[in-house]
């Protein structure tokens, strides 16, 4: 069964789920943009019956483009809701095969899991349903394959038309009216979080998570423009503009992850925040908390964005300019997008289609650069790609942004601390442009993992929710190890959910009772060992390791019980 959304009076009752009659194509894309407030994955197909032309009398824009314009655009921005779009002739037979075998594919978490990464066939009526680009189930699923040919592919007049179309989008949507709660008092509330270290991503609804972004970027970029206002190059944003490309951003992350969603994105680029303000690069605001073991309680001032301190801190000389900071908030921003909810192991253990297309190199991450760079940035910010990060030098922002987002693959964790090592003890010198790419490598995988440096209760949250994406990749092995005897293994015609997480430590720790083994692990391999040459080379950040040592103990105490 599907989700019909209608603009032609008409339903189709055989297929329909949920019925939904749309006045208008404006309010179809207002509808669908507020759809990501939710926290699941679509788990059903959504069909949307569109006039084949469009009403003569309107004075909308986006209302008086063609039906295949519609189409495009639909699909452009919002196929990660799995759309189906038809006009008044629709095939009946051939839309109601397309939907039950959508269906069938959606019903369970872990078969999305399979069917996005290209590793299962279990659940499929034919082994190419999904994986063949001319297949029309294939648009209404989109695979990462699928998703990566398409916007790598696209021709430079099909990025003028969807340029085009973010920019009607802009015009007649105004994004901050799709906020779920946009009351000054709130939005304040939200300056106060971004501005603690122990930022509540788990107590806060996507809808705040975009406003967070929006706060955090409008501060980058207003500290840009008041640097290098001489550069008639690069676009700035409007409000609006910049509100609804954190909308898109949102959109190119799976909802249904427990861990690497658009709370993981928007946490990673809270800390790049922190990092570069602790470090100079950014003035610090006025809500900003300098203990970072300060717990947030809810506050506002009134003050709905965040307000430049004329205090600076102690001993900080900026280690990026303000194009170079921008460009890492953006890469934080962007790091995971697409991301299936799997591992790089997993991808290239199961060969899945990426994995194969990338050599089995960085293969989640240079997918998520890929995604990041073709589909969003080159329709909603080229120029920001294009923006010399230097007057100096040939590095774009482009450059950067791919450098930084393939540097938080873990598998390469060890040699980028070998690097930091040599570079802290200057045995290894680097050129302007390999410095700045290596600063921001290097702070956007802290605050990729920095989740151990989090206050206790903060911390755990974010365990938990990763061990609930670990069991799902477990859970999904099996089924692909005995695809024969699939329902030994889960119910595929039930979806999987989960409770919220909680904001009390006490009853993570209940409910996760060997929580401690994988923080102790993590720690003891990856996070103290970065943390702490980091802190010799950037001192200003040594209130990380000093958190993570509080956070460990807590933890090797309660492995002893």
């Amino acid at each position: 069964m599907a989700e019909i959304l209608s603009l032609i009076g008409t339903s189709i009752p055989y297929l329909t789920n949920t019925l939904h009659q749309i006045a208008s194509f404006p309010d179809l894309i207002r509808y669908l943009f507020k759809k990501s407030n939710k926290e699941t994955d679509s788990n059903t197909p959504i069909v949307i019956l569109l006039p084949h032309k469009p009403p003569a009398t309107s004075t909308s824009q986006l209302e008086k483009l063609s039906f295949s314009d519609k189409t495009l655009l639909l699909t452009y921005f919002f196929n990660h809701l799995n759309l189906l779009i038809l006009d008044e002739n629709f095939d009946k037979a051939k839309t109601e095969a397309t939907v039950a075998e959508a269906s069938r594919l959606l019903k369970n978490r872990i078969s999305r899991v399979g069917n996005w990464t290209g590793t299962t066939h279990f659940n499929c009526g034919t082994d190419d349903c999904l994986y063949d680009t001319q297949s029309k189930i294939a648009g209404v699923i989109p695979t990462m394959s699928y998703v990566l040919n398409v916007n790598a592919s696209r021709s430079v007049q099909t990025t003028e038309q969807l340029i085009h179309f973010k920019d009607l989008i802009v015009k007649e949507i105004d994004f901050f009216e799709l906020l779920e709660n946009s009351s000054p008092e709130r939005l304040s509330e939200l300056c106060f979080a971004v501005g603690h270290w122990s930022f509540p991503a788990h107590e806060l609804s996507n809808d705040d998570l975009v406003y967070c972004v929006y706060l955090m970027i409008t501060y980058a970029v207003q500290h840009l423009q008041h640097e290098d206002p001489e550069d008639k190059s690069f676009h700035l944003l409007t409000a609006n503009e910049l509100l609804g490309f954190v909308f898109i951003v949102r959109d190119t992350y799976r909802n249904g992850n427990p861990f690497h969603n658009f709370r993981h994105a928007v946490d990673v680029l809270q800390a790049c925040f922190h990092f570069v303000i602790r470090l100079g690069s950014l003035p610090p605001f006025k809500q900003f908390i300098t203990d970072p073991e300060v717990e947030f309680e809810a506050r506002s001032d009134g003050a709905t964005e965040l307000v430049a301190s004329k205090d600076r801190l102690d001993n900080n000389i900026a280690h990026l300019n303000p194009t170079q900071t921008l460009a890492l908030l953006i890469a934080a921003l962007g790091h995971d997008v697409g991301h299936p909810g799997t591992t790089n192991d997993f991808m290239i253990k199961y060969n899945a289609p990426t994995a194969l297309l990338f050599n089995d190199r960085s293969v989640l991450e240079s997918y998520h650069s890929s995604v990041f760079i073709n589909k969003v940035l080159a329709v909603c910010w080229p120029s920001l790609l294009a923006k010399k990060s230097d007057t100096k030098t040939e590095l774009t922002v482009r450059n950067l942004i791919i450098s930084s987002i393939l540097a938080t693959d873990m598998g390469e964790h060890n040699e980028y601390v070998n690097r930091l090592k040599s570079f802290k003890t200057n045995n290894e010198i680097l050129n302007h442009d390999n410095t700045v790419k290596l600063i921001s490598a290097l702070l956007i995988k802290c605050a990729d993992i920095s989740n151990v440096t989090r206050p206790l209760r903060v911390s755990s949250q974010w365990a938990m929710v990763l061990s609930r994406e670990f069991a799902e990749v477990e859970t999904l092995k099996s089924l692909i190890n005995h695809e024969d005897d699939a329902a030994s293994i889960i119910d595929l015609t039930q979806d999987l959910t989960y409770d919220h997480v909680p904001d009390n430590l006490q009853e993570i720790l209940t409910l996760q009772p060997k929580l401690q083994n994988g923080q102790i692990f993590f720690i003891n391999l990856f996070a103290e060992n970065l943390f702490n040459n980091i802190a010799e080379l950037l001192p200003q950040l040594q209130y990380t390791c000093d958190i993570i040592l509080h956070n460990k103990n807590f933890w090797l105490e309660r492995a002893k019980h």
